[in-house]
């Protein structure tokens, strides 16, 4: 594979940059999920349609010229929900006053609810409370009618609405249920209250009560449930506070403040001292110390000057800077680490698809045992209407599709967010899956297990050739490559510098060196892989990194380079190994110099002299014997490997070519982040089993009691403390076991 067929390659990466989002107000349930994002798939025009439950977000891509936003969110909205557009800061305030007057009308309703339920329960207990004996019961019974209309219709309109688009959209969610039972209990008690004698033996007797305390459970749980997943999003809100909101430009000799997202590349950029920088860009006047450790994990702040790049959420501490902005703020590296961090919260793992499924029909199998549980305890068994009715009700309420639904997307949720913590970021969710299939970890050498930062130790002339004119030749042509060899050598040369040759026809192959002409003369620079492509022989004599410089095929020059082991390489190796992984290394490199580095950190199993087309070549041989490979690279020649092998690990300090083909990200480049990186997946994982045996559980044992079948040994619910289980538990089951992801110790 040449170095353009690695460009064009297809990336990992799922991740669409003009992918449009919306806000989702008012959902409760995987149904809902599934039914927004079933009518968004159908509408002609949009593609690519995905609904989060956890995030309560929609994302899709419009592709149809005839379709536009507006119509989109109306579809929505007429399936009895609210989306929320954010573009613009103005937008973002006016969404966050909307949220904050929708979430003060649901603490009234919650207080409404609870305050109205208390008086209708008092009321139905009138003929036990001697100080309220003056209220007959039928009277206690038509005042109780209007206060638990308010509660059910008022209090509890989502569940009405949610119902009611259910049944045009002809799904059923957790909505039908709550409505069903709620409605089933309140009706029956005002045909009770207009023709008694339906009742048999239970004259007055309404359940008015039940109705009412069963809403006012369910917001209770909702409200806690809402707090609790409000603070699994901790993550993201770290991020994005890490963005300036407003920038100063300079504009036709004049300061402006405008928003940060209508910077445009090409503006100039003035930030003062203890300001956020808001853009990606490049200092063109001033000097300062910038804080980076937000971005990319560096404990010391790094000195900035004329020429260097600066990072758009990093910190200015002591001095002017005038920034020309090179990335408009959708663009910068922070947005694109936030969209990354969003896309895999909102990704499904392959061991959600067991809980989709179930939560896909869960909701429609419970109301056929609910009428089930009707029809034996009253035609078949032979209780009363109101008692078989009652258990009926209690089937609908108990059932909790929320815990099903949430048991992945939470975990997922909160492990991608203390994975970002620590500057660790997937693509997709299903690298969290794949972490824990790994057996065997594939490292490359130069910048990985190396800190990748050259120096020159030496440089040796082959014929009449003074050894400064070979550095000033090789210089002179590596001037024109980002390659950290290349960095090396311009900076050695620089220190005694006397200008450079003007160089024509440069050209650069991955993975085995460069080539540029100079004075007529064809020079080839490059190392153990540009000896054997152009078949000349060189006898290495060290372990040191050689690169050699050719005239016209002839060798004219050695330049002797040294690159330094990571300092904790032996340590992280050392844990991996006690963890029971395979380790390999992979490098371009002569096999002298493999065979220090490989005896340096203890490595047994190691390949030399790798061509970059060959390195997805041995990943796959080690994949054909069995093996679940994970690459470890940060070069453009590491790209294929990556997407080959199981999982590809990327050290953020790499190319983006590579980062774009890898499944992880480790932005801060650390060796030490891949033992994060397999801890945190290994728990997420673990979580979401253990949320969804415990969803099932809940249901599987809750369903049985709440229909009468442990009746006989005296184990029963009612309605009321049906809605008092299910209001709690996806809190207890799901989310509180989630949350502990949160608070997990790396170290």
């Amino acid at each position: 594979m040449n170095d353009t067929d690695t460009l064009n390659k297809e990336p990992k990466t799922n991740i669409d940059f003009n992918v449009i989002e919306l806000d989702i107000e008012g959902m409760d349930c995987p149904s809902c999920a599934m039914k927004i994002e079933r009518r968004l798939n159908k509408l002609e025009g949009v593609e690519n349609a995905k609904v989060d439950l956890a995030n309560e977000t929609a994302s899709f891509v419009i592709t149809g010229a005839e379709t536009n936003l507006e119509f989109v969110k109306s579809e929505i909205d007429k399936l009895g929900y609210k989306a929320i557009e954010q573009e613009s800061d103005e937008d973002e305030q006016a969404s966050e006053i909307e949220k904050q007057k929708a979430r003060s009308l649901f603490k009234k309703k919650i207080i409404t609810s609870i305050t109205l339920s208390v008086v209708i329960v008092i009321l139905g207990m009138i003929d036990h409370i001697s100080s309220l004996s003056f209220i007959s019961m039928d009277a206690a019974n038509w005042i109780s009618l209007p206060l638990s209309t308010i509660v059910i219709f008022w209090c509890g309109a989502k569940f009405m609405k949610g119902f009611i688009a259910d049944i045009r959209a002809r799904s059923a969610g957790m909505d039908s249920l709550i409505a069903i039972g709620t409605l089933s209990a309140y009706f029956y008690s005002i045909v009770v209250l207009l023709f008694p004698s339906i009742s048999g033996e239970h004259m007055h007797t309404v359940y008015f009560e039940s109705a009412a305390m069963i809403i006012t459970f369910i917001l209770l749980g909702n409200y806690l449930e809402f707090n609790l997943k409000n603070r699994t999003h901790y993550a993201i809100k770290a991020l994005t506070e890490l963005q300036a909101k407003k920038a100063v430009v300079l504009r036709n000799g004049n300061e402006l403040e405008i928003s940060v997202k209508k910077v445009k590349v090409g503006d100039i950029v003035l930030v003062k001292p203890g300001e956020r920088i808001p853009v990606d860009g490049k200092v063109i006047e001033g000097s300062s110390s910038v804080d980076e450790a937000m971005m990319t994990g560096e404990s010391l702040p790094v000195d900035k000057s004329a020429g260097e790049k600066v990072l758009g959420g990093t910190m200015n501490q002591n001095s002017y800077l005038k920034i020309k902005t090179e990335k408009a703020v959708n663009d910068s590296l922070l947005s694109k680490i936030i969209l990354m961090v969003k896309d895999a919260q909102k990704s499904k793992p392959k061991i959600q698809r067991i809980a989709d499924k179930v939560s896909a029909v869960f909701v429609p199998i419970v109301i056929v045992i609910a009428f089930a549980t009707f029809f034996i305890w009253f035609s078949y068994i032979g209780e009363t209407l109101s008692f078989s009715l009652l258990k009926a009700v209690a089937v609908l309420i108990i059932a909790c599709p929320c815990a099903l639904g949430l048991a992945t997307p939470i975990a997922i949720v909160l492990g991608v967010g203390k994975a970002a913590e620590h500057k660790i970021l997937f693509n997709n969710a299903e690298a969290i899956e794949n972490v824990n299939k790994i057996d065997t970890i594939l490292f490359d050498k130069t910048g990985t297990l190396t800190y990748g930062k050259f120096d020159v130790k030496k440089v040796t002339s082959y014929n009449s050739i003074s050894s400064d004119e070979i550095l000033k030749i090789a210089a002179s042509i590596e001037t024109f490559s980002e390659h950290p060899i290349a960095k090396a050598i311009t900076s050695a040369y620089k220190v005694n510098s006397n200008g450079f040759y003007d160089v024509k026809g440069f050209v650069i192959t991955s993975g085995i060196g460069v080539t540029g002409n100079i004075n007529g003369n064809k020079y080839m620079i490059g190392g153990a892989n540009l000896t054997r492509a152009e078949k000349l022989a060189v006898s290495q004599k060290s372990a040191s990194q050689n690169i050699y410089l050719y005239e016209n095929d002839k060798l004219i020059g050695e330049i002797e380079l040294s690159d330094k082991v990571k300092s904790n390489a032996v340590e992280i190796l050392n844990k991996l190994k006690a963890d029971k992984y395979k380790i390999a290394m992979i490098t371009g490199d002569s096999k002298v110099t493999a065979a220090d580095i490989a005896s340096q950190l203890g490595i047994d199993e190691y390949n030399a002299e790798v061509m970059p087309d060959k390195k997805q070549e041995y990943v796959t041989e080690l994949q054909a014997k069995g093996a679940k490979v994970a690459m470890v690279g940060d070069g453009i020649n590491d790209a294929p490997a990556l997407s080959r092998s199981d999982l590809g690990i990327a050290i953020g300090t790499g190319q983006d070519i590579a980062i774009q083909s890898a499944d992880v990200i480790l932005v801060k480049g650390d060796l030490e982040n891949i033992l994060a990186l397999f801890k945190i997946s290994r728990k997420t994982i673990s979580v979401i089993k253990q949320n969804i045996f415990w969803a099932f559980f809940y249901n599987a044992a809750a369903i049985p009691v709440a229909a009468g079948v442990f009746a006989g040994i005296g184990l029963t619910v009612t309605p009321v403390m049906a809605s008092m289980i299910m209001a709690l538990s996806d809190v207890v089951t799901v989310l509180l076991n989630s949350m502990r992801l949160k608070y997990l110790k790396i170290k």
